[in-house]
């Protein structure tokens, strides 16, 4: 039976509104969402991860991998080294900076004093760990993933229930407070190969692991979470400075950690869905660093710098010894190279990718 032309048109616009209805909320919520990351503001900012985020903590630990000496730190406020892995400001600096926060200090240099006082973030991460906990303690002692986020809890139980009067407001501050994840890649640079040939399962296992602490932290009270894909290690010069040809990159490597960063992000949308009230920001460093390699449209200003030798040690032959060492000489520019040292960027190439992340929101994305 055919409906009358009228009951047609009716029915033709109520779809049409009940489409446009739901286009409307889908955009809304989209909208809504990035505001949470890219408008709105946060009390404070906890930092778990690795030497790219490292504030100083490896300071304080028996290790060989520190950076408390010149040349590091030269660009950094005073000029003196902290403990970044950098010439400078690291990539957790300038997301603090950009969300109106102090810069996290570091947790193992602070008294018991300064950790019942400090409400705007404390930074955990350690240089040479991983998500493993026997990743990089070749090189000495270091906090690894889930001893991090033992130290957070410990934070929780022993500093942040003496600040906050009653048990609504630590909700409230770690519900508004956000949480940036950065690290594993250590775990592929020494343990990679080491423990296994298959590249999946490998990406399998530290996903799980990885996983499970994002879970910890959330049944700690975090609820918006930064997480940092992996760095194209197999592009980096301690890895070029022995390929064929030299120069090129180690695409095994990062082909296996393009496993487990694809991993990691088509697993936040479900763990978003389990997790209540969590909001994900998902940020593609992988990409970032390697568009720095090489020119293209969007990547115009990397044709200005040296992205395959570090700035410290200025003569570098890519032997394992060659790092930046107390007695080495940098460049004079730092700003001509996107590596410091053969394993991290420079302060430049770490503000690039804040203006690239939330300025022009190429590098980030909202889950």
């Amino acid at each position: 039976m055919e409906l009358p032309s009228s009951s047609l048109k009716r029915c033709v616009l109520w779809l049409f509104v009940f489409c446009l209805l739901n286009v409307s909320t889908i955009i809304s919520h989209s909208l809504e969402k990035e505001a949470v990351f890219f408008d709105g503001k946060f009390q404070a900012l906890y930092v778990i991860g690795d030497s790219l985020v490292d504030a100083g903590n490896n300071n304080n630990l028996e290790t060989k991998v520190k950076s408390n000496f010149a040349p590091y730190g030269s660009e950094f406020e005073g000029g003196k080294p902290t403990g970044r892995f950098c010439n400078g400001k690291t990539i957790a600096d300038y997301i603090a900076i950009y969300y109106g926060l102090p810069l996290a200090p570091a947790y193992m240099g602070l008294s018991e004093e300064q950790k019942n006082n400090i409400s705007t973030g404390i930074n955990y991460a350690s240089a040479s760990c991983g998500v493993f906990p026997e990743t990089g303690t070749k090189m000495g002692h270091c906090l690894s993933l889930g001893v991090q986020v033992d130290l957070f809890e410990k934070t929780i139980e022993q500093n942040m229930k003496n600040r906050f009067k009653t048990e609504s407001e630590l909700s409230e501050h770690l519900a508004e407070s956000l949480f940036m994840t950065s690290i594993g890649v250590n775990d592929y640079a020494y343990t990679f190969n080491k423990t296994t040939d298959d590249p999946k399962e490998f990406a399998k296992k530290l996903h799980n692991d990885y996983m499970s602490q994002i879970k910890r932290l959330h049944r700690l009270g975090a609820r918006k979470f930064f997480v940092n894909n992996l760095k194209p290690l197999g592009c980096y010069p301690n890895v070029i400075a022995s390929t064929v040809p030299r120069g090129s990159c180690n695409e095994g490597i990062n082909q296996a950690i393009s496993l487990f960063n694809a991993k990691l992000r088509k697993g936040l949308t479900p763990l978003k869905q389990k997790l209540s009230g969590t909001s994900f920001l998902y940020s593609d460093y992988f990409n970032f660093m390697l568009g720095l390699r090489g020119p293209s449209s969007n990547q115009a200003s990397s044709n200005l710098l040296d992205s395959t030798s570090p700035c410290c040690p200025n003569v570098y032959d890519g032997k394992p010894y060659t790092s930046c060492m107390s007695n080495s000489t940098a460049c004079t520019v730092p700003d001509s190279h996107i590596f410091f040292d053969p394993f991290h960027p420079t302060q430049l190439a770490n503000f690039m990718y804040a203006v690239r992340c939330f300025q022009e929101r190429k590098v980030c994305q909202v889950v």
